[in-house]
C-alpha cells in the first residue's frame, strides 16, 4: 500500500521501531558491549514500546520512523540507564542512531525524487569509488570493534 510521502510508501510505525531498535543494539555492539546484555535490553525495549506502537497507524514512511523513534530511543535509555551504563554512553548512541536515521532517510529521499525525476543521473565513478571504499573501512572498523581482536599486532616467541 503506497501513500504520497518523500519516501514513496507507507509504513507501519511498529515495524520501524525494530529497525530503528536494531540500529541501537548495533551501536552497542560497537561500543564493545556483551551480546546478552544487548539481548536482555533489546527485549526490554520491544517489551515496553510495542504496545505504544501498536496503537499507531501505517502512514508514509518518514513519518513511521518519527513516529516510531520517540518511543524506541526513550526505551532504549530507559534500559540502557537500568543495565548501569554511562550517560555519556548513552548519549551518543541515542545521537548516533539519530544521525544514522538522518541520513537514511535523506538518501532514500533523493532516491525517490531522482526516480520520480527521470531515473537516476550518470553515477560519477571517482564517487562510487571513493563511497565504496569508505564502506569497506567502516565495516572493517566495526569488525574489529566488535570481535576483541586487538589491531595491534604482539610478537610472539624471541625479539
Amino acid at each position: 500500500m503506497t501513500m504520497p510521502g518523500p519516501m514513496g510508501y507507507a509504513a507501519k510505525p511498529q515495524a520501524m521501531g525494530a529497525l530503528i531498535s536494531t540500529l541501537f543494539a548495533d551501536r552497542l555492539f560497537e561500543h564493545g558491549i556483551p551480546y546478552l546484555r544487548v539481548g536482555l535490553m533489546t527485549v526490554y525495549v520491544e517489551d515496553r514500546a510495542a504496545s505504544e506502537l501498536a496503537d499507531l497507524k501505517r502512514r508514509p514512511a518518514d513519518e513511521a520512523i518519527g513516529a516510531a523513534l520517540g518511543v524506541v530511543a526513550k526505551a532504549w535509555d530507559e534500559a540502557m540507564t537500568m543495565h548501569g551504563m554511562f550517560r555519556r554512553t548513552i548519549d551518543e548512541c541515542q545521537r548516533q542512531v539519530r544521525l544514522e536515521l538522518e541520513e537514511l532517510v535523506d538518501e532514500h529521499v533523493t532516491l525517490v525524487r531522482n526516480a520520480a525525476e527521470g531515473g537516476p543521473r550518470e553515477p560519477d565513478a571517482r564517487l562510487e569509488a571513493e563511497q565504496a571504499e569508505a564502506e569497506e573501512d567502516e565495516r572493517l572498523c566495526a569488525r574489529l570493534r566488535t570481535s576483541g581482536a586487538d589491531p595491534v599486532p604482539q610478537r610472539c616467541g624471541q625479539p
